[in-house]
């Protein structure tokens, strides 16, 4: 083998291993935001529900107290 044969062998292998190291990063780049969205979406939620299920009674009570205000 020669010199020139030898540099474009490495030079392809570089390469190859270069285009595989991109693009497991763009795929692990892209399960990590999905994963972060997820579970900001989880914590959110969560956060949501307790604050929902006391909403509606203060809701109907300031809704019964407009009603009889109105109606006098």
């Amino acid at each position: 083998m020669d010199y020139i044969t030898l540099l474009l062998g490495s030079a392809a292998i570089a390469a190859l291993v270069g285009l595989a190291f991109m693009s497991g990063w763009e795929l692990g780049s892209a399960s990590g935001i999905d994963r972060e969205r997820e579970s900001a979406n989880r914590r959110i939620n969560g956060v949501l529900d307790s604050i929902n299920t006391r909403r509606p009674k203060t809701a109907k009570n300031r809704r019964k107290a407009a009603r009889k205000a109105v109606r006098a």
